[in-house]
């Protein structure tokens, strides 16, 4: 897996998709979230590559110094989003994968933490706008599974370098931007400051329940230790 590899066909039609949905679903209400505990779920569901087939080594490569770093790093942040965010659970979720990706994205932008029930909203966002609209078996199997753990490792990384620029001024929370702006330009061509603007509407169907639970994404789970900068 290779971020700086043209997009397939399908992620292509995929992002073209999530960016009509970003102006679309500024004219209309921010869909209800799923109140119920417990991580997001889609019906983009894959059985995990084996270990011995994972392409991830790589996935970062625009971004990091280093390929023995690159590598301990993508499968430091693969098990994490399995284990840890996704609960260990038998199936790969895509959608989720890719709502945590958005989601992280946003949080590097304005610094806010990625809590569970905005995941969830962004993961109820695309199930309303993105998920039903697009086929799902067009692309072949071995390409989905390479984007779900492409936007699970970007998804995780972000969260943590946005928890460590929060405690290194802003400099470093302009380069946990930049990886944010970068990353979402190549990997779906989609513009930070648009998505943005679309999640930051999703807010106000989470506000009732703004806590963040252990385990979650980098700010949200830092918040855990006490007020931070984030």
């Amino acid at each position: 897996m290779n971020t700086t590899a043209s997009p397939t066909p399908w992620q292509t039609a995929l992002g073209q998709r999530i960016e009509q949905a970003l102006a679309r679903s500024r004219l209309a209400h921010a869909p209800l979230s799923d109140a119920a505990p417990g991580e997001p779920a889609t019906r983009w569901r894959l059985p995990p590559r084996p270990a011995a087939d994972n392409q991830v080594a790589g996935a970062l490569g625009e971004l990091l110094g280093g390929a023995a770093a690159q590598a301990e790093l993508i499968a430091h942040c693969l098990q994490h989003y399995r284990q840890q965010l996704a609960g260990g659970a038998p199936e790969d979720d895509l959608g989720a994968a890719l709502a945590a990706y958005l989601g992280a994205c946003r949080q590097a932008m304005d610094h806010e933490p990625l809590t569970g029930p905005r995941w969830r909203a962004v993961t109820q966002w695309l199930k309303a706008w993105v998920i039903d609209e697009l086929p799902w078996d067009d692309a072949p199997l071995a390409e989905r599974q390479d984007a779900f753990e492409r936007f699970a490792v970007l998804a995780v990384a972000l969260g943590e370098w946005t928890v460590q620029a929060s405690r290194q001024g802003k400099a470093q929370q302009a380069s946990a931007t930049w990886m944010a702006r970068t990353s979402l330009r190549g990997q779906l061509g989609l513009d930070l400051p648009a998505l943005g603007a679309a999640l930051r509407h999703l807010d106000m169907a989470t506000a009732a329940d703004p806590s963040a639970a252990r385990g979650e994404l980098g700010a949200a789970a830092d918040r855990q230790h006490g007020p931070g900068p984030v």
